[in-house]
């Protein structure tokens, strides 16, 4: 995504109050919704974007909750991803929760691996978790999302 474009992206995310589906420029077929990739960290813009992604998850058939972990020490984390995973499944979807290792790439690129290798059609993710300030200054998930995806992506903030 171009400078501009991310920027158009970041302020639509920020003031619009909404969620949005950012599209990749490469996107050349249909939205597709068999396979949604959930990107779970238990932050509040996490829930706020799987909340807001009720109506599309209605037209799935396969769902996974991906959670990160940086290291296997912290197995409490385990249980935040299998939490959204029943309350998904109690909506009546077909959900798998997923743990990714973080070991030696960020968390954007560890989440685009893994949605072209599970063959994902559409991912979800809440937008910005920290401060845009911070963000900048320190890069982050979301802002890396933008620059480098490759299927269509719905965030909310």
């Amino acid at each position: 995504m171009k400078a501009i474009q991310a920027t158009i992206a970041e302020a639509t995310l920020f003031e619009s109050g909404r969620p949005m589906i950012v599209v990749p420029y490469i996107q050349k077929t249909r939205l597709k919704l068999d396979r949604v990739m959930v990107c779970w960290d238990g932050s509040r813009t996490a829930v706020r974007a799987i909340a807001d992604a009720i109506p599309l998850l209605e037209k799935t058939k396969d769902i996974e909750v991906v959670k990160i972990v940086t290291s296997e020490r912290h197995k409490e984390e385990e249980f935040d991803g299998a939490d959204m995973g029943l309350h998904l499944a109690r909506h009546g979807f077909k959900v798998q929760v997923t743990r990714i290792q973080q070991d030696s790439v960020d968390a954007a690129n560890a989440l685009l691996s893994h949605c072209a290798d599970s063959g994902a059609d559409f991912m979800i993710m809440g937008g910005y978790g920290h401060s845009r300030l911070r963000e900048f200054v320190l890069g982050g998930v979301t802002r890396s999302i933008l620059s480098s995806m490759t299927v269509p992506t719905l965030m909310s903030h």
